[in-house]
Order: structure tokens, then C-alpha cells, then sequence
């Protein structure tokens, strides 16, 4: 895979070789760019019979895979308003920030413009509210479903970080004691806010 950067962003000299597989120095004024992680926010989204929002991607990387509602963290977003904008923008469900519970951070890769970026991919879950309706973006997601979470983890991901996040999503339901009247025998976590 090519390298990401093919002219300094000071100077704009076409020399910038790699000093380590994360860093590449100018050749003319020595300035350093610094391969790092993106934080990207992914949601785990569970209806009310604990069944979990699965999409398939309408573009590349993985067009036609599966894939967890999600994508990279903007400027002065909190990971759990990135989550709630992923989620919108791609599914059509308006679900509130607040809402949304920490599961897990992963690492990832993304291929983006040529080349195999790292991410650092943080994972929520939320509950969606009865009788949602999905209204999927056609630019970003080519089918949106509810699948039982032990259904989606036989999925063929695009990213093998939400193939992990399902496991965990799994392992944390079947180790937490369950109460009488928790909804839909869901952990805690998974529950929306009061």
C-alpha cells in the first residue's frame, strides 16, 4: 500500500520517506508527520426484543459487507454524539446522546484514500425505542436489519472490530445477573437513561 503522504503539509516537497512504519520526515525542512489513530464512535443498537441494528455498507471499504452503525469522531464531538449523528445519519433513528452507554474501545483499520489507517474505534450501546423505524441512507447503507446479537456475530463484518464488539456485547450479557422486570433480560448498560 502507498504511503500517506506524497508532499510535505509544510513545505510541499515531494520527498517525505519513512523513518518508522508511523512516521515520515521532509527531506527539505525535517518536518514530521505522524501516522495515529482516528477515533472513530460505532453503535450497538438493540431494539425492544434485544435484537441488534446491523447495516450493510453501500460504499468502500466493504461494499456489501456488514457492518455496525458508526464512523469517525468530528471536531468537538464527544464519542457518544458521534455515536447518535452516525446513527441518525445512516439509519435515520434519532436517539439521544445521553442515551448511549460505553462497551469497549478496539483497535481498527480503515482504508481510506489508498491507504490502511489505524482507528481507535469506541463502542456504545443504546436501546432504540419501540416500533423504531429504520429510514437507512441509500449513500451509506444499501439494508438495515434487526438480528438476534448471536446471529449478528456469525456476520461477515467489513471491520473485524465490530465482529469483537458483538462478541463482547454477548460475553457482558451472559455474565450479568439479570433482575426481575430488567427489560428484555438486557444488561444494564444497554438499558436507555431514565
Amino acid at each position: 500500500m502507498p504511503a500517506p503522504y506524497h508532499h510535505c503539509t509544510r513545505c510541499g516537497s515531494p520527498d517525505v520517506p519513512a523513518a518508522s512504519p508511523r512516521e515520515f520526515v521532509c527531506a527539505s525542512c525535517g518536518y514530521r508527520h505522524f501516522i495515529t489513530p482516528f477515533p472513530a464512535a460505532v453503535a450497538l443498537v438493540l431494539d425492544e426484543g434485544g435484537r441488534l441494528l446491523v447495516c450493510r455498507r453501500a460504499h468502500q471499504p466493504g461494499l456489501g459487507r456488514m457492518s455496525l452503525p458508526g464512523g469517525v469522531i468530528e471536531p468537538g464531538e464527544t464519542g457518544e454524539q458521534a455515536a447518535a449523528r452516525e446513527v441518525r445519519e445512516e439509519t435515520g433513528l434519532h436517539l439521544p446522546a445521553v442515551a448511549f452507554r460505553p462497551l469497549a474501545t478496539l483497535p481498527n483499520e480503515y482504508e481510506f484514500q489508498d491507504y490502511l489507517w489505524p482507528t481507535l474505534d469506541l463502542f456504545y450501546t443504546v436501546q432504540a425505542p419501540e416500533n423504531a423505524a429504520l429510514r437507512p441512507d441509500p449513500a451509506e447503507v444499501s439494508e438495515a436489519l434487526w438480528l438476534p446479537p448471536e446471529d449478528a456475530a456469525m456476520c461477515d463484518f467489513a471491520f473485524e472490530s465490530n465482529r469483537r464488539a458483538v462478541r463482547l456485547l454477548l460475553s457482558a450479557r451472559n455474565q450479568v445477573p439479570q433482575t426481575q422486570g430488567e427489560a428484555h433480560n438486557l444488561p444494564h448498560f444497554c438499558q436507555s437513561a431514565a
